[in-house]
């Protein structure tokens, strides 16, 4: 039994990258007008309006779902090895609702002209005050309990969703675009939207892969990292930095999305093991497969009605929370 399992983990680890394009383009292809997988590709030879809708329309809203996905998963990866604890992710310990809060006040009072600077600043100071402010209530002398950092991240989570409410009901003339930062969607991305959070998530992706051993040795623990001579702190401060910067950088534009940092790092140690310099590859994968296939059951499940991203993710990852807490348990 245990070598077919073996044989069918080793079998999805390598397929991955196939199933990974095809989600992809399937991805393109649906939506309120479906369109062909081969029909896409002859579009780029032809100027119609099916051309605009699918690769400046639908496009960049395909490539963002699939970086976002990648980007809140592997944030959560690492953020689940420097705090040593599986129910982390930049969802659970406050970090997007900080993002959030952050991006709806330079939205609200900060001068257009420069928003497109304010509201990536703001996501990320109050994506880092979100975790701090997290990290600081669960910490029990040198460890961070499980149900500690759940009861802290709620209770972070909700102070700053309830400020975001606050700040919609006083702006009521931009509600409809303020509560995509409470549900998360990826209607109305445009090409312009996604260089800094793409190149902020590459930055992320080379760091943790250079860090990856010593990502490895904090998984053990601090002690033990520390005698393997881990920088340990500099390495915590490095990414709790960084991976609410690429946080930021994705919600300010996509909005809170919840659970992905916490399904897909485990589906990847299913797949890769607990090395990271197996499971980051996995992470990436399964995370823009994660959240392409999210997207496209927003786009079609009420067509033409578009149900929030958010809630596609929450729905699927709340069950998934209850039973790894089951499970540790």
């Amino acid at each position: 039994m245990s070598k077919l399992k073996s044989l069918i983990l080793k079998t999805g680890r390598y397929s991955l990258p196939v199933i990974f394009v095809v989600v992809f383009l399937l991805n393109l292809s649906f939506g309120t007008v479906n369109v062909s997988v081969f029909k896409i590709f002859k579009l780029l030879t032809e100027d119609s309006p099916e051309k605009y809708m699918i690769w400046n329309l639908r496009f960049p809203r395909v490539l963002m779902a699939t970086l976002t996905g990648i980007a809140l998963s592997i944030v959560g990866n690492t953020f689940q090895a420097i705090m040593k604890n599986p129910l982390v992710d930049p969802y659970l310990v406050g970090t997007s609702a900080g993002a959030s809060f952050g991006a709806l006040l330079a939205v609200y009072f900060v001068v257009n002209s420069i928003a497109h600077v304010s509201i990536p600043t703001m996501s990320f100071i109050f994506a880092v005050i979100a975790s701090l402010m997290t990290i600081t209530l669960a910490r029990k002398g040198s460890v961070i309990p499980v149900v500690h950092l759940v009861l802290s991240g709620v209770l972070v989570s909700t102070m700053f969703s309830a400020g975001s409410m606050l700040l919609l009901n006083i702006a009521q003339k931009t509600l409809v675009t303020g509560h995509v930062w409470l549900f998360g969607s990826f209607s109305g991305i445009t090409f312009s939207d996604i260089p800094v959070p793409a190149l902020s998530l590459g930055v992320f992706v080379f760091l943790s892969l250079l860090y990856s051993k010593q990502l490895d040795a904090m998984s053990l623990g601090e002690k033990e990292a520390k005698s393997l001579g881990v920088n340990v702190e500099g390495v915590k401060w490095l990414f709790y930095l960084l991976g609410s910067f690429v946080t930021a950088a994705f919600v300010s534009k996509t909005g809170i999305i919840g659970f992905v940092g916490l399904i897909v790092p485990h589906m990847a140690r299913m797949i890769s093991g607990p090395s990271h310099r197996k499971n980051i590859p996995s992470t990436i994968l399964i995370g823009g497969l994660f959240m392409s296939v999210c997207d496209t059951l927003s786009r079609t499940l009420l067509n033409p009605v578009e149900i929030p991203v958010g809630i596609i993710t929450s729905l699927i990852g709340a069950p998934f929370m209850f039973w790894l807490m089951k499970r540790k348990s």
